[in-house]
This record gives structure tokens, C-alpha cells and sequence, in this order.
């Protein structure tokens, strides 16, 4: 008989509760939402549409799952809390409304908790939405997104007002993005230009502090930029921009659990028993990140912002171990595992790569 999904879903609480508890992970989370295409062939899978397929750069018939991780405030580890099954659009389901429902009912059902530990949440481009905005900001949580590169923000002005009739001048014009007189340049990369100013968005109709980051080629020419923002106008631009960043650690997690997880390999076809099969995979991702952290006595090897992994690391650490101990099962030396487990030169560690 096949479990609740409900039950698999605690599954990822209970062992986020023991990494903060033992000191693991600081205790300060910053939420990413995000969503991945699943193939799938067949007629009659629950849930089958045409979604978008980042892979192809293309929509392609499948399914979608959408994902909640709580990340580290180091941005290096992610660990996936809530999974959830999108619906096809023939359906007369929208996506961005089963996305907001979703984060909505995840921030109304841990508030408690979320309230001590989240500080912001953060999305790709596709999530820079009015919904999305004031569904974080009721919260009390800053939100960070990537803009379109010609996003409609006003400038305010701050010069001397005309000696005039009417109400006093609010905007200095449309930012351009080209010029940037008035913006605060604050440092960047190499072969980068980084602009900051807190910008009205009529679209939105709020305030948001935005950061322009310009690529530059060899010979200091602008060849694109990027448009960064935060519903908190007071947080810093380099801190906007590492918590965009840090989003990406996600990416790394759907990567990890669709080559060493069996993410795509389930033939299952009700929506119940596919959130279990992800969920899952998803845990078995988070069981060998947690394995990393911890030694075998349960303690923190060393500081989590410190110890980059992969899954395929995992798995193959595992490997090495079973064949390893097979080796001297067979030659009556069963007893001397523990030496070379413990030997300086790591030899269980053989392949092994960062992710």
C-alpha cells in the first residue's frame, strides 16, 4: 500500500529540525521556489501537459514538479521541504496561481517556525509578480527577483522643485538603463559595472531597491546587464545579489536527483504516488548531504558553508565502501576496515569530485 504524501513530506522537517538542533546549519534560512520539468510518456499519467523543458529550451509534454527549499544563509546547501505536482493549463489550471497557493499554504502552515529562522525568500524571473510580492511581503519577509532588462521604473527626483503651480515634481523620468547619473556604484566582479537605487515600479506599485549589473567585454564595452531587485529597500546590493546567487544551489539539487536519484525513472501515474516517488528521491538527496555534514557519531564535521558535496559524491563513497569491504571479506582481513577508512591518504575517496 502506498503512504500519504503527507508523512513523506515530514520526512524533510524532521531532518532539517535535527541539522539545526545539532548546529549544523545556523538556524537561518533563506526560501527558494522553483520548478523542473519531468518527462513522461504515456496517455494517462495524471497531471501530463506541455511545460517548459529548461534542458531544450522549449515546451515539451511531461509533467512539472514545484519545489520549496530552505536554504542555508551561506547559500551553499539546499534542502527541499515541500514538493508539489503542477497541473497542465487544458486543465484551466494557471501556473502562477498553483505556485502562489502553494507558497502561500507553506508560509501560513510553518509560520511559527519560519518566523525565527526565514529571512527572505527568493525566485527566478518568472515569480516577479504583484501575487508573489505582496503574498512574501504579508509575511513580513523581503523578497528578491530578477526583472526583465527593460522593467518600467521611475527614478524619483531628487532635485529643486519649479517655482509652479500643482503638486511637487515625484519622478526624475523612466530609468533607461544606459545612463546611470544619480545611482550609486558599488563594487562588482571583473569585467562588471554594478549600479544600485531604490525605484518606483508602477507595475507593482511599490518601491523596490534594484541593482544593474553590466557585462563587460575586454575592451570595457557594455554587452548586456542584468536587473536585480528587493522589496526591502534598505538591504545592501551585494546582498541582493549573493541571495539571487544563491538560488542557483537548487538547480544543483534537481541536477543531483535526476542523474543519481531516479527522479525521471518512476512509471507511476496518479498524482499521489508521483509526489511520493519525488519526494522520496528528493529526501534521498538531502539523507547524503546531511551524511557530509555529519561523522558517524553524529557530530558537525566542520562548518556547513565550508563543505561543498554532491550526490555523485555520495554515491560514490558508497560504492568504494561496498567494494572495499568485499575485497576483505574475501582475503580474511574483514577486521582492518576501519584502518582504511581511516587511512590519511583516503582511499575510499577515490573519484570522488565537488560539485
Amino acid at each position: 500500500m502506498v503512504p500519504e504524501a503527507a508523512p513523506l513530506g515530514e520526512l524533510h522537517w524532521g531532518l532539517l529540525y535535527l541539522l539545526v538542533r545539532l548546529k549544523v546549519l545556523d538556524g537561518r534560512f533563506i526560501l527558494a521556489l522553483d520548478a523542473t520539468f519531468v518527462p513522461k510518456s504515456g496517455r494517462k499519467t495524471a497531471g501530463l501537459g506541455a511545460f517548459w523543458n529548461g534542458a531544450s529550451h522549449r515546451s515539451e509534454t511531461g509533467l512539472e514538479l514545484s519545489c520549496l527549499a530552505l536554504l542555508s544563509w551561506s547559500g551553499h546547501h539546499a534542502f527541499p521541504v515541500q514538493v508539489q505536482q503542477t497541473q497542465p493549463r487544458r486543465e484551466k489550471h494557471d501556473r502562477l496561481e498553483q505556485y502562489q497557493a502553494q507558497l502561500v499554504a507553506f508560509l501560513e502552515q510553518r509560520r511559527t517556525w519560519l518566523q525565527q529562522h526565514l529571512r527572505v525568500v527568493v525566485a527566478d524571473g518568472q515569480y516577479a509578480k504583484t501575487m508573489f510580492m505582496d503574498a512574501v511581503s504579508r509575511e513580513g519577509y523581503a523578497f528578491v527577483t530578477k526583472l526583465q532588462c527593460n522593467a518600467n521604473l521611475l527614478s524619483p527626483f531628487s532635485g529643486p522643485h519649479p517655482k509652479r503651480r500643482g503638486g511637487r515634481q515625484k519622478w526624475a523620468g523612466k530609468v533607461d538603463f544606459k545612463s546611470f547619473d544619480g545611482w550609486a556604484s558599488v563594487p562588482g566582479e571583473k569585467r562588471e559595472r554594478v549600479w544600485t537605487q531604490v525605484a518606483w515600479a508602477p507595475h507593482y506599485k511599490r518601491f523596490l531597491r534594484v541593482v544593474v549589473i553590466q557585462n563587460l567585454n575586454r575592451r570595457g564595452e557594455v554587452q548586456g546587464h542584468v536587473v536585480l531587485c528587493s522589496t526591502d529597500t534598505a538591504m545592501p546590493a551585494q546582498q541582493i545579489r549573493s541571495l539571487y546567487s544563491a538560488r542557483f544551489r537548487l538547480e544543483f539539487v534537481f541536477r543531483d536527483v535526476k542523474q543519481f536519484a531516479g527522479l525521471n525513472t518512476c512509471q507511476l501515474r496518479s498524482s499521489l504516488s508521483l509526489e511520493n516517488h519525488w519526494n522520496a528521491a528528493l529526501f534521498a538527496v538531502s539523507l547524503g548531504r546531511a551524511e557530509v555534514l555529519l561523522d558517524d557519531a553524529g557530530r558537525c564535521k566542520r562548518p556547513a558553508s565550508w563543505l561543498p558535496c554532491s550526490y555523485e559524491d555520495v554515491k560514490r563513497r558508497a560504492y568504494n565502501q561496498l567494494f572495499a569491504h568485499r575485497i576483505l571479506r574475501h582475503l580474511g582481513l574483514a577486521a582492518r576496515f576501519d584502518e582504511l577508512q581511516n587511512h590519511p591518504a583516503s582511499p575510499l575517496h577515490l573519484g570522488v569530485k565537488v560539485a
